[in-house]
């Protein structure tokens, strides 16, 4: 009886780390699932919100590519840039043409790399890894072309 009463308990015991190991895995694919999904679908739609008469193109933030996205407020114009800085998805509303510190934007999602490229004129390509290591490529395709000049 004490026998069945041990094999019973080391059944037991085995069962419950199996289970915890395999809860273990689905937690970190979801952190994951979330990481990209969360980056992707940021950029996705911050990028089309903006998009309208070629308000939307790449230039040069601090030496790195970023996306500019430009509006006019009382006959202003202003420019959110979105960048990698410090391994941080980073957005920044500031007066178009001024000369800022990247560290003054808002942080929106660690990552671990990020690149963006203009694939066409109406074409983004976004590169980027997370911090646990999953890469991901997200093309956007904008309905209006950027403004000349930029």
């Amino acid at each position: 009886m004490i026998t069945l009463f041990v094999v019973f308990a080391i059944s037991v015991l085995m069962l419950t780390g199996t289970g915890a190991g395999v809860y273990r895995n689905i937690v970190d694919d979801m952190e994951n699932n979330y990481d990209s999904r969360t980056a992707g679908t940021y950029l996705f739609n911050r990028i089309h919100r903006a998009d309208e008469h070629g308000n939307v193109t790449i230039g040069d933030f601090n030496g790195e590519n970023a996306i500019l996205m430009l509006e006019e407020i009382d006959n202003i114009t202003y420019c959110t840039y979105l960048y990698y800085h410090e391994g941080n998805l980073c957005e920044l509303f500031t007066r178009y043409g001024q000369d800022i510190d990247p560290s003054y934007g808002n942080a929106i999602i660690a990552l671990e790399d990020y690149s963006v490229t203009q694939v066409t004129d109406t074409l983004y390509r976004f590169d980027f890894t997370t911090k646990k290591g999953e890469s991901s490529s997200l093309y956007v395709h904008t309905h209006s072309s950027g403004r000349e000049g930029l």
